[in-house]
């Protein structure tokens, strides 16, 4: 009898460890969804890079290029080795229809892509992968429409701060003003920026 208790106890410790790599708002919207519909989702490995080791290493090299193109060669190979086996899972999951072709976020080491609810509980259960998240597009002032926000849009701290939610219901919507933000901190030549200005 204590057996069985005991094993009872440690299956379900095993079953609400996995369970916590859910993230629980992707756990609402499983609950809203149906078996056949795809998820958008992120999935983050437990396998992190240390960012100071990769700094110390990155030191080593003289020019700024070098330490660059030295830093996303390393995130991009421990990316790739650290997915490999997820990367496996994945492309048989989507063989059968359960998943979409992932893309790669070798920055965070973490992945993208759409899952059915069974994906998702199957991928939950591995334990080289730390969260599983909802990947959701937030409005925080306007939508593509430039309309005020709504119930389903948050109004960010700083809009309220300054009272500008106040002066919307008064009819002063900024509709057809443009505004430029001059930052003295951008450094135009640096490596991401000077070839898009």
């Amino acid at each position: 009898m204590k057996k069985s208790i005991l094993f009872i106890l440690f299956a379900l410790s095993c079953i609400c460890g996995f369970a916590q790599s859910i993230d629980p708002v992707l756990l609402q919207e499983m609950d809203r969804r149906t078996d056949d519909e795809k998820i958008q989702v992120v999935v983050i490995m437990k396998s992190q890079y240390d960012r100071q080791q990769l700094g110390r290493r990155a030191a080593h090299y003289v020019t700024r290029a070098e330490r660059r193109e030295f830093v996303v060669n390393e995130l991009k190979q421990f990316a790739e080795a650290s997915q490999y086996e997820l990367r496996s899972t994945l492309s048989e999951m989507e063989r059968q229809d359960m998943t979409t072709e992932p893309k790669v976020i070798w920055m965070a080491n973490a992945l993208y892509f759409s899952a059915t609810k069974q994906a998702i509980n199957d991928l939950a259960m591995r334990r080289d992968i730390a969260l599983i998240g909802l990947d959701e597009k937030k409005y925080a002032l306007f939508g593509e429409e430039s309309r005020p926000a709504s119930n389903t849009r948050g109004i960010t701290s700083n809009v309220t701060q300054v009272n500008a939610d106040q002066v919307w219901n008064l009819g002063y919507t900024g509709q057809g003003v443009v505004v430029a933000v001059i930052d003295t901190g951008v450094n135009y030549n640096h490596l991401d920026l000077a070839d898009h200005l």
